[in-house]
């Protein structure tokens, strides 16, 4: 198929060719599916907010919010623009920005390097 233009869409790019459209990943680094529990820690939340990493990279990853004893509200809880996301099986914790939000997901971009979580009294 001979590719005839590119054009943009929000965020996305697309490649129109032979009267099909197909997406272009614009990513730095190659996303990762996982299906693992996180939890979002900030000052600025009362209570630590659990999530499930849905694909990580370096430099970013998808979480999924859901509704259960801890987060009442699930995908519509507030969270502030900066915060720290623990990865428990992997035992680290890296600070994270918010970059999107759809529904009850959340795209994150890691803006510090991971080091290793320790559990401090709260």
């Amino acid at each position: 198929m001979a590719l005839l233009q590119a054009q943009t869409a929000g965020n996305q790019m697309y490649q129109v060719a032979a009267g099909t459209t197909h997406a272009i990943e614009r990513r730095w680094a190659v996303r990762k599916p996982v299906a693992t529990g996180g939890t979002i820690l900030s000052h600025e939340l009362s209570v630590p907010v659990h999530c499930i990493l849905r694909d990580i990279s370096t430099t970013g990853a998808r979480l999924e919010l859901h509704v259960n004893e801890d987060n009442l509200l699930g995908p519509r809880i507030k969270l502030p623009a900066y915060f720290t996301l623990v990865i428990r099986v992997d035992r680290v914790e890296v600070d994270c920005a918010i970059v999107w939000r759809k529904s009850g997901d959340l795209g994150v971009r890691f803006v510090a390097t991971p080091r290793p979580y320790v559990r401090s009294a709260r």
